[in-house]
C-alpha cells in the first residue's frame, strides 16, 4: 500500500513523496533500481519510530515526518519522489519507555523529543555536542533540544571509483601510525586550506622547509608498507575536554559507517576524499589500516546536573540503549572497563545486534573504501563474556582478506595471548596484537635498566609478550606480535629520552641531560625494533625526532591538545614539525638537531629488513647451538656471544643464518653503558665479516649500502668493539 504525502514547498525540491512498506533487511538508507530510498533501523523496544526528513543541513525542525513500520525488532519504510535520493537529510525519533533516574541510570531511554541520526548512516554532518544540543540533554525533556547539526545523509557508494586493495603478507608488514590532521597541519609547502585534511595527506610532491621529501612521499622514501590511520570515523570532538580544547585523537565515535566530516577539504566531500586518500596510498604500494573504536561510543555515560539526569542521545542510546550498552551487575549504571562510562556489550550469540553492527561496519570500510586492515581499540571488550571470544569477527567472510590487530587490554585487565590461547591460534584465525610489554622492556634496555638477558632474547626472537616462561610464546607466530616503542598515547621516542618517568609506567629516562646519549639511545631503540622478529610499528615523526614537549608534564597524554581558538602553542604539540627532518629545531627547541641522521638510520634499517628475510620470519626460527660457520642451518639462528646474566646489563650477539641466496647477519646488542668487545668473529664464518651498521656512528658513516656490501662495507676483522647502549650489524657470505 502506497501513500502520497504533500510536503511544504520549502522542502528543497521535494513536492510530493510516495511512501511504502520496505522489505530491505540491511540497516541504513539504500537506493534501489526504481529510485526508492529504503530506511531500516533497529529499535526493538520502541513503541513507535518516525523518519524525519529535513529541507537543509541546518534545519531544526523536519519538513515532514514519516511513520515507520515494525518488522520484528526493526523499523522500515521506503520513500520516493523528487529530491528523495542521494544527499537527502534525515533523522529518526523513537517513542517508548523512559525508565532512568538519578538513582538508576541504566535502562530504556526513549524520548520523542530527541531526534537521533542513523547509526548506519554512510555520511553525516559533523557530529559534536554543541551542534546537536541547544542545552543540557535532560532525559526527561518535555521539549526538543535539537540544535540542527549532525544529520544523516543518504549516500550511494556504488557510483564512486574504488580504491582497490594492497595485499601484504603479515610477516612483511612495517606499520606507521599517523593522524590525518597532525601529519600535514604544519607542512608549509602544502596549500593552507589543504593542511590537516584527507586531500592534504594524499598530495604528493611536498617538501620540508629545507627541501627534503615530505608528506605522503616521505612515507614512500622511508619504506613503510602500511599506514594505520588514527580514528577517521565520525566522532564528537567536543567530548571530555578542558576549555578551548577539542578531543583531538578521535576515540569518541558517533557513527561507525561515516568518515569524519571535519577532515574534508570541501564540506560534504569527506566520503570521496577519504577514498582518494586510500587510493593515493595504494598507488604507492602502501596498505591502509583503520584504528577502529567499537568498545564505546561518543554518547558517554549519563551525568547529573542541577539535580537532573542528562544523557547524550546521538543515535544508539535513544534507539536501543539496553541492547547496545552493558550494565553493571546491579543494573543501575553503565559498565566502565573503557574509562568512558558506556561499554558496548558483546555478550551473547553471534547474531547479537552489536556484533552485527561491528561486522557490517568492517565490511563497509573494507568493501567500499578499500581498507586493508583494522586495529581494534581496547579489543578485550569485544571478547569479554563471549564464548567465541573475538572469533565472530574473524569468521566473517566479507572481509577475510583484512589484517586484524588488537589492542589486547582495557581497564579490566590484559589478554596478552589474545586469540592465541585455548582453541585459537594461527591455524584458525588471523588476529595479531599490540605488545605493550615490548615497549616497556625495550625502553628499559636502552637505559641499561632491563638487565634480563632472557627477557631481551624474547623481544628479538618474537616472543615479546611471554608471561609464563621462555619458549612458551603468547603468539603462535611471530607476525601475531606487533612490536612498538612509542604510539600516540604515550611519550614519543624523542621524549622518552628526555623525560623521567616518575609514575613508573612509561620507563622513560632523561639520559642525564646528555644530548649525544639521547641520539645514541634513539638509534639503539630503532635498531632493536627493526631487527626483532614480529611486526614493527612506528609512530609518526619518531623517525626524525618529533617531540610533544610543548605539553610539559602532559607530553605522555596529549589527547586534547587541539585548540578551538587556534592557539599555536597547543596545536603544535601534536602537529608534526617537518623542520626536524631537516635537522632544524628552531620551532621545536625541545627536539633534536639530528633529525636527518635519525631518518637516514631508520630508512636504512627498513631497507635492510625488506631486502632480506632475516627479521621477518613467518614462523619462529629454530635455535642452533655451537654450530660454527652455520653449515646447513639456513633460516635458523645462533647466539655467538652472551654477556652477563640477570642483574647486569646484557651484552649478546646473535647470527640470523641466511636462507638460500641470502648472506648471514650478525647483530650485536650492548645494554651496558660501557663498551665491550666481541673477540671470536672468525669462528662464525668461513668468509669475512663486513661492518654493515654501527648505531653510535654519525650520519653517512653509520650504515653501509646493503646492495654493495661485499665491496663497499669495511672489514670487521676478528673482533669488534661495540659502544655502550649501541648495536652493530655485520654481514658475511660465509664463503
Amino acid at each position: 500500500m502506497l501513500a502520497v504525502l504533500l510536503l511544504p514547498l520549502s522542502f528543497a525540491n521535494l513536492y510530493a513523496l510516495e511512501t511504502g512498506d520496505s522489505v530491505e533487511t540491511r540497516y541504513g538508507a539504500h537506493i534501489d533500481a526504481e529510485d526508492w530510498v529504503h530506511f531500516a533501523v533497529y529499535a526493538p523496544d520502541a513503541t513507535a519510530v518516525d523518519l524525519l526528513l529535513y529541507a537543509d543541513a541546518q534545519a531544526v525542525s523536519p519538513a515532514t515526518i514519516v511513520p515507520m513500520r515494525r518488522h520484528g525488532g526493526d523499523w522500515r519504510i521506503k520513500v520516493r519522489g523528487d529530491g528523495a535520493g542521494a544527499g537527502l537529510f534525515y533523522m529518526y525519533r523513537a517513542a517508548g519507555r523512559n525508565e532512568v533516574s538519578v538513582e538508576d541510570r541504566y535502562g530504556h531511554m526513549f524520548n520523542p523529543n530527541y531526534p537521533v541520526n542513523d547509526p548506519y548512516a554512510y555520511q553525516t554532518r559533523n557530529v559534536r555536542y554543541s551542534a546537536f544540543f541547544t542545552g543540557p540533554p535532560w532525559v526527561d525533556a518535555s521539549a526538543p533540544v535539537y540544535a540542527g547539526g549532525g544529520k544523516s545523509l543518504v549516500y550511494d557508494h556504488s557510483t564512486d571509483p574504488h580504491p582497490g586493495h594492497v595485499r601484504i603478507a603479515p610477516q612483511d608488514l612495517i606499520v606507521y601510525e599517523l593522524h590525518v590532521q597532525d601529519y600535514t597541519a604544519r607542512l608549509q609547502s602544502l596549500t593552507p586550506g589543504l593542511r590537516g585534511t584527507y586531500v592534504g595527506l594524499a598530495t604528493g610532491g611536498l617538501t620540508t622547509p629545507g627541501g627534503l621529501t615530505a608528506g605522503i612521499d616521505h612515507l614512500t622514501e622511508l619504506g613503510v608498507n602500511a599506514v594505520e590511520l588514527m580514528p577517521v570515523m565520525e566522532y564528537d570532538e567536543e567530548t571530555g575536554n578542558a576549555a578551548d580544547r577539542l578531543n583531538h585523537w578521535g576515540y569518541m565515535t558517533a557513527n561507525f559507517f561515516a568518515p569524519e566530516a571535519r577532515y574534508a577539504h570541501a564540506p560534504g566531500r569527506q566520503v570521496i576524499e577519504l577514498k582518494q586518500l586510500v587510493k593515493a596510498f595504494h598507488d604507492r604500494g602502501i596498505a591502509v589500516f583503520l584504528d577502529v573504536v567499537y568498545n564505546h561510543t561518543a554518547e558517554g555515560k549519563p551525568w547529573v546536573q542541577d539535580g537532573r539526569l542528562a544523557a547524550k542521545c546521538y543515535n544508539l542510546r535513544c534507539l536501543a540503549n539496553i541492547r547496545t550498552y552493558r550494565a553493571t551487575s546491579d543494573g543501575l549504571f553503565f559498565w566502565n572497563a573503557t574509562g568512558t562510562g558506556n561499554d558496548v556489550s558483546f555478550i551473547g550469540p553471534d547474531d547479537r545486534y552489536t556484533k552485527r553492527l561491528v561486522n557490517d561496519s568492517l565490511d563497509l570500510w573494507h568493501r567500499a573504501y578499500g581498507i586493508d586492515g583494522f586495529r581494534f581499540d581496547l579489543a578485550r571488550i569485544l571478547a569479554d563474556g563471549s564464548d567465541s571470544a573475538a572469533d565472530w569477527i574473524d569468521n566473517d567472510a566479507r572481509f577475510n582478506a583484512a589484517h586484524l590487530h588488537a589492542e589486547p587490554w582495557d581497564n579490566g585487565g590484559v589478554w596478552w595471548d589474545f586469540m592465541d590461547s585455548g582453541p585459537w591460534d594461527h591455524r584458525n584465525n588471523r588476529w595479531a596484537k599490540w605488545l605493550g610489554r615490548y615497549r616497556d622492556k625495550a625502553r628499559l634496555f636502552s637505559s641499561s635498566a632491563l638487565q634480563d638477558r632472557r627477557a631481551f632474547k624474547q623481544l628479538i626472537e618474537g616472543y615479546g609478550s611471554v608471561s609464563d616462561g621462555y619458549g612458551a610464546p603468547a603468539s603462535s607466530r611471530p607476525w601475531r606480535s606487533l612490536n612498538l616503542f612509542a604510539v600516540h598515547d604515550g611519550y614519543t621516542l624523542r621524549d622518552c629520552t628526555v623525560y623521567n618517568d616518575s609514575g613508573g609506567s612509561h620507563n622513560c629516562w632523561d639520559s642525564g641531560g646528555d644530548e649525544n646519549l639521547r641520539r645514541e639511545r634513539a638509534k639503539l631503540l630503532t635498531g632493536v625494533l627493526l631487527t626483532s622478529q614480529g611486526v614493527p610499528l612506528l609512530l609518526q615523526g619518531d623517525e626524525f625526532g618529533r617531540t610533544k614537549a610543548g605539553a610539559g608534564e602532559h607530553a605522555h597524554n596529549t589527547y586534547n591538545y587541539e585548540s578551538v581558538s587556534g592557539d599555536a602553542a597547543v596545536n603544535h604539540v601534536n602537529w608534526l614539525d617537518w623542520r626536524l627532518k631537516d635537522g632544524d629545531n628552531s620551532e621545536s627547541p625541545e627536539g633534536p638537531v639530528y633529525g636527518t641522521e635519525l631518518f637516514h638510520w631508520t630508512r636504512a634499517l627498513i631497507g635492510l629488513r625488506k631486502r632480506w628475510g632475516h627479521f621477518r620470519r613467518a614462523e619462529f626460527a629454530r635455535y642452533v647451538r655451537d654450530v660454527a660457520n652455520g653449515a646447513g642451518n639456513d633460516g635458523r639462528f645462533t647466539y655467538t656471544w652472551e654477556g652477563p646474566g640477570t642483574g647486569s646489563p646484557s651484552q649478546l650477539a646473535v647470527i640470523w643464518w641466511g636462507q638460500a641466496g641470502e648472506p648471514d647477519l650478525m647483530v650485536i646488542y650492548n645494554e651496558h653503558w660501557r663498551a665491550f668487545d666481541v673477540t671470536n668473529l672468525n669462528q662464525w664464518s668461513q668468509g669475512d665479516w663486513k661492518m654493515l651498521a654501527r648505531s653510535w656512528f654519525a650520519d653517512e658513516h653509520d650504515f653501509c649500502d646493503p646492495a654493495q656490501w661485499q665491496t663497499a662495507c669495511p672489514d670487521a676483522g676478528d673482533r669488534i668493539r661495540v659502544k655502550g647502549r649501541s648495536l652493530a650489524i655485520l654481514v658475511s657470505d660465509n664463503d
